[in-house]
């Protein structure tokens, strides 16, 4: 099994930086609706509806495709249609579908909780793309996976040798607050680094990215094991072997994403305010 998943991590890690760093945006955006939206958005279902409700299943993946399509856009207008809509569908659905309340209300929640997670919060990596573009071509996918992953990796680290206070017993038995500490002070690095790094990034932005990626990345991927523990089962799915389902592995990232790109929008928009002046 770690032979299998050494030799994945191999073949697709070049492939992967090339996608998130220098493809074409319609490449990155194909990969993210297919894998992101529809895979990552089927596993969702699966964690929402169980085995059961194929139907419904098989409309959340749907609504997560078309609301990843809608963030990606990056149009405040089309997020909020795409949710406006996706509530719409999602009662209405689940009303004419269900003979008992209380699964009518059910179905509909499950819908729309599979259109935002992953759908629309997948949908901010590729409007993160496009905006890098505007953004003096800085790589901010890159910035945007990189800072969650190290988190990861430092908290590993040290949790491995200095945890001993569970964080989490209950939803993520492993996790501590030492390794927690250890993984944020490894996002205040990576920020840092960030910072010195960018031409159009300063010192205490990279700071207050990487602080602020540091907490919000350890939340997802504390509510996606939450939300496996509700389910019973210990990885979302199987696509990638060695490595679990697709939201294994982008369960802290896409809750970074809308995050890094609004932060992103208006440090660019105040930047611009203080070039035109008063």
């Amino acid at each position: 099994m770690k032979a299998k998943k050494v030799l994945v991590a191999l073949v697709l890690l070049p492939a992967f930086v090339w996608l998130i760093g220098w493809a074409p945006w319609w490449a990155l955006m194909a990969v993210l609706l297919a894998l992101g939206a529809g895979v990552g958005g089927w596993e969702s279902a699966r964690l929402a509806f169980g085995e059961q409700d194929l139907t419904f299943r098989v409309l959340a993946t749907g609504l997560s495709v078309g609301c990843a399509y809608a963030a990606a856009t990056g149009s405040d207008e089309m997020v909020g249609m795409a949710v406006v809509l996706t509530t719409l569908i999602a009662l209405g659905v689940a009303g004419l579908a269900s003979t008992k309340q209380e699964n009518a209300v059910s179905r509909a929640a499950k819908l729309v909780f599979v259109a935002i997670y992953p759908g629309l919060l997948v949908g901010y990596i590729a409007a993160l793309r496009v905006y890098q573009d505007i953004f003096y071509g800085e790589k901010l996918v890159i910035i945007l996976f990189l800072i969650p992953w190290i988190n990861d990796a430092g908290a590993f680290f040290v949790g491995s040798a200095l945890g001993k206070r569970k964080m989490a017993p209950r939803i993520s038995p492993n996790k501590t607050w030492e390794g927690a500490m250890g993984g944020f002070a490894a996002s205040l690095l990576a920020g840092l680094g960030v910072g010195i790094w960018s031409s159009h990034l300063s010192v205490g932005a990279g700071l207050l990215i990487g602080g602020v990626l540091g907490v919000v990345g350890p939340l997802g991927d504390l509510v996606e094991s939450a939300i496996k523990r509700g389910a019973e089962v210990k990885d979302s799915g199987q696509f990638l072997p060695g490595h679990g389902g697709v939201l294994d592995r982008i369960d802290s990232v896409i809750v970074c994403a809308p995050v890094l790109y609004y932060f992103i929008v208006e440090w660019h928009f105040f930047e611009l305010m203080k070039t035109i002046g008063p």
